[in-house]
């Protein structure tokens, strides 16, 4: 009995050191799978080592470099824009700029790095419609493994400095192929324009595009077929396999499909879209391009480990995967072949993205980082009295009170659900806090309630006056764009306290990222948990606000809460057509809210969801001058006593003026108009001693300035954002409903304070909207970025 109690004992022991063993030497192999796949990251990491380092040691370089990629967008978007010939001296003057800049930044790179090959910028394109072609099978390619993420941020540099056009505007000189293909593609003159900014003219322009006829589509508006025209008119290249084959095409083509992501706010696409794209496109072998674009440096790629970490939880809670936690991930990396890293470049699980917004995205979580764990308590003012500043109302003190806690003990306080008066609050508790906003409609609601406020935008000609301050506060923080909020987090010495006061709800900056919206989803133990945040929430006061508190939460209120259309603060008015729209809108903006509530003028603002169109802006402004201020159109299509609006890129920066700035022409004639702007108003130093001018508000602009400005009775909703006023009027027409999203009509209700006129003719979209598209979705890399 002893005898088999032992054997039985040394069996079970036998058994347990198997198990041991099988143990072991699962361990061992997935060590081993571990330690490979960190070798394969580090072999192509190695070779950013380098990069990192040149980086951190040319900041003042990609600072320029920055400013000049900024410049440069900002002329091609204005060149698109116009079809005249350049005024001479603005020519003139930015050529010279653009020149002085770019051999700023070549000075600061060679100072620290000889080797460092310059890069060809990214350009924004125009949306175009790419027709697909069949892509034939090929067998894979050998590809190279992923890099690891990118340390620091380095921008894009051009190979050359900007083309300066001719001083006296003559129009572009190409040689015979390029003009042929100009002719057969129908291009407009300034399309010429355009390729002379980005390549030059005549032997040089061909010079560098017989190199690479494909860079072409780097000029907006250029279609993958009209760059392969392009190739064979100076290639001699008539086999459709050769031309989809050449490796300088595809890469091009990667870089096309990333910048076109970028115009939709996507900063990394999947690898497998951009594959099926590039297939689409007849590209033979989409692996091998993508790995060649990697390795070319059109691309990085990353793994997305916040899709693979939902997959292994999902995996998990459907029982399939046994793995312990800190396996997961990495088995579900592991799913496929791990010889065949072809599949790792086409894979859901892998992200693509140009530099520039990879390295943005990177730099934005480390200076959040910073600020997190440099701030030390700052004191409010000793003379601060917060129920002066929030009034009797007992729920707002405590809600300043929450705020202003919670800025004095954290270097970044994310803070939502406040109105424009909040922020001014706050900044005013520190002393020499900034106050700032990137919205011009922001500042002019600032203003309104008595806060001194800076535009934002202006950050590169402000730095002194950020740089110092112990509180920045910024106001309207959804509309921060990616790479302005890059700049003011780098700004920022350590142990200053940010505040970024947004709607996450409402209309995101336009451009690639989402600043403010990644940074209040984070929420990961191993970053330390979340990013300080305040939620202000205040019970509705009337029928308006429970319809904007409704749509925030994804619902549109019943009519009985809505006052049953007797109420005074809220009307809905139905609409067929675009003339209906246009006839009730102007009835409402001149007639019916100004008899019915006593508000006229800029107290009555109509908002349209698209610019052009019909009832889109321009559709509405003409019908509203043709009833508000009838007249000739004296200087440009304007006449005296006209509300205008600066369009988005505009060229009136030498005038003190951004996109979105509003005014009243005071005085229009043949020779040019005088402006009036609204308050606050950037104006600019008058150089002639016109102290009454510049003290004014009012600006003098020329014929061919005046092209910049349109009308503004009505806005579109992009202009609106940040704005408020008593009323407004909603338009939500039916040619725009398949634009609608939750965001845009959280955008189009919210800057109404006391009334609201909705101009309803999208029908079941609005609802559909509402409830089921919270926003355009778009892909980012900054939450990843900040878990590090």
């Amino acid at each position: 009995m002893e005898r088999d109690e032992g054997g039985a004992g040394e069996k079970s022991r036998e058994a347990a050191g198997e198990s041991d063993a099988a143990a072991r030497q699962r361990a061992a192999k997935i060590a081993a799978q571990r330690a490979a796949a960190d070798a394969a990251i580090s072999a192509v990491a190695g070779g950013r080592q380098a990069l990192t380092a040149m980086t951190s040691a040319s900041a003042a370089a990609a600072k320029a470099a920055r400013m000049v990629e900024t410049k440069r967008i900002a002329e091609r978007e204005a060149l698109a824009a116009e079809d005249v010939e350049q005024d001479e001296a603005v020519a003139t003057q930015e050529g010279a700029a653009a020149q002085e800049a770019a051999e700023v930044v070549q000075s600061a790179v060679a100072a620290v790095a000889d080797e460092y090959e310059p890069e060809p910028e990214s350009v924004p394109e125009v949306e175009a419609e790419i027709e697909p072609a069949p892509a034939p099978e090929t067998e894979a390619p050998a590809v190279i493994a992923a890099p690891g993420e990118p340390a620091a941020r380095v921008p894009r540099r051009r190979q050359k400095p900007a083309y300066a056009a001719p001083a006296n505007g003559a129009p572009p000189v190409f040689d015979e192929a390029i003009t042929r293909w100009l002719s057969a593609e129908g291009a407009p003159a300034s399309f010429a324009r355009q390729l002379r900014a980005e390549f030059g003219e005549g032997e040089e322009a061909s010079g560098r595009l017989v190199e690479n006829p494909w860079l072409v589509l780097e000029v907006p508006g250029v279609q993958p077929a009209a760059a392969d025209n392009l190739a064979r008119l100076l290639l001699g290249i008539d086999a459709r396999d050769k031309l989809t084959a050449d490796a300088r095409r595809s890469r091009a083509l990667v870089s096309a499909l990333l910048r076109r992501a970028a115009r939709l706010g996507h900063t990394a696409v999947t690898a497998d879209a951009v594959a099926r794209d590039l297939g689409g496109l007849g590209v033979p072998d989409p692996a091998g391009a993508i790995a060649d674009a990697v390795e070319a440096g059109t691309a990085l790629v990353f793994a997305d480990r916040l899709a693979l970490a939902a997959a292994a939880e999902q995996a998990q809670g459907q029982g399939q995967g046994q793995a312990a936690d800190g396996d997961a991930e990495f088995e579900a990396v592991d799913t496929a072949d791990d010889d065949d890293p072809a599949s790792m470049l086409t894979s859901p699980y892998t992200l693509l993205a140009l530099d520039q917004w990879a390295f943005l995205e990177q730099s934005a979580a480390e200076a959040v980082q910073r600020l997190l764990a440099t701030a030390t308590p700052v004191e409010q003012g000793a003379g601060f009295d917060l129920a002066d500043a929030a009034g009797s109302d007992a729920a707002e003190i405590e809600r300043v009170g929450r705020v202003i806690e919670a800025v004095a003990g954290s270097g970044l306080t994310l803070v939502t659900g406040g109105a424009a008066e909040l922020s001014g609050r706050v900044a005013a508790a520190f002393p020499g806090a900034v106050l700032a906003s990137p919205s011009p409609a922001g500042l002019r609601a600032l203003a309104a309630a008595g806060f001194d406020a800076v535009d934002l935008r202006t950050l590169n000609d402000d730095e002194d006056r950020y740089a110092p301050a112990a509180v920045v506060v910024i106001a309207d923080a959804q509309l921060v764009p990616l790479e302005l909020g890059v700049d003011l987090l780098e700004l920022l010495s350590d142990g200053t306290h940010l505040v970024l006061c947004g709607d996450p709800i409402a209309l995101p900056a336009s451009g690639p990222g989402r600043l403010f919206r990644d940074l209040m989803e984070i929420d990961d133990p191993e970053f330390g948990g979340s990013v300080p945040r305040i939620e202000l929430k205040k019970r509705p006061t009337g029928p308006l606000t429970a319809l904007v508190d409704a749509v925030r939460y994804g619902g549109l209120p019943p009519m009985e809460i809505l006052g049953e259309g007797q109420s005074n603060e809220v009307k809905i008015i139905p609409v067929r057509d675009p003339a209906e729209t246009r006839l009730r809108t102007v009835q409402l903006v001149a007639d019916s809210i100004p008899r019915a509530l006593g508000l006229s003028g800029a107290q009555v603002q109509a908002i349209a969801v698209r610019e052009q169109g019909p009832a889109g802006a321009d559709d509405l402004n003409a019908a509203l001058k043709e009833r508000l201020n009838p007249g000739p159109g004296a200087c440009g299509g304007f006449d005296a006593g006209d509300r205008v609006v600066v369009r988005e890129g505009g060229r009136l920066v030498e005038f003190g003026l951004l996109g979105g700035e509003t005014g009243t022409v005071a005085e229009a004639e043949a020779g040019g108009l005088i402006l009036r702007l609204d308050e606050p108003w950037v104006g600019p130093e008058d150089e002639e001693g016109d102290a009454e001018a510049a003290g004014s508000g009012t600006v003098r602009l020329d014929p061919a300035a005046a092209r910049a400005l349109r009308h503004a009775w009505a806005l579109t909703l992009r202009e609106a954002q940040g704005g408020s006023w008593p009323a407004v009027v909603a338009v939500l027409d039916g040619g725009s409903a398949s634009a609608l999203t939750r965001s845009a009509v959280v955008g189009a209700f919210a800057p109404a304070t006391q009334h609201l006129s909705v101009v309803h003719g999208a029908g079941q979209a609005l609802a559909e909207a509402v409830e089921q598209r919270p926003h355009t979705p778009c892909r980012t890399r900054l939450a990843q970025a900040l878990r590090g």
